[in-house]
């Protein structure tokens, strides 16, 4: 299985300044390290994850004051 973890500033046109990476927690269950939300402004976390040939994607926007 491949799993990622990124988020960017759609309107920035720009990312993380460090590459956030996943850490497996067993059964199934991750934990994402290495988030450094370095500005405020509107966020997008993009998880993406590979296995068997078929790829799930999920982004969510996130606000940060």
């Amino acid at each position: 299985m491949l799993a990622r973890v990124d988020a960017v500033m759609p309107e920035h046109r720009h990312g993380m300044n460090y590459r956030p990476g996943l850490k497996s927690l067993g059964q199934g269950r991750w934990r994402a390290e290495g988030l450094l939300f370095h500005m405020a402004g509107r966020w997008e976390l993009r998880l993406e994850v590979q296995q068997g040939g078929r790829r799930e994607r999920l982004a969510q926007a996130i606000d940060l004051p």
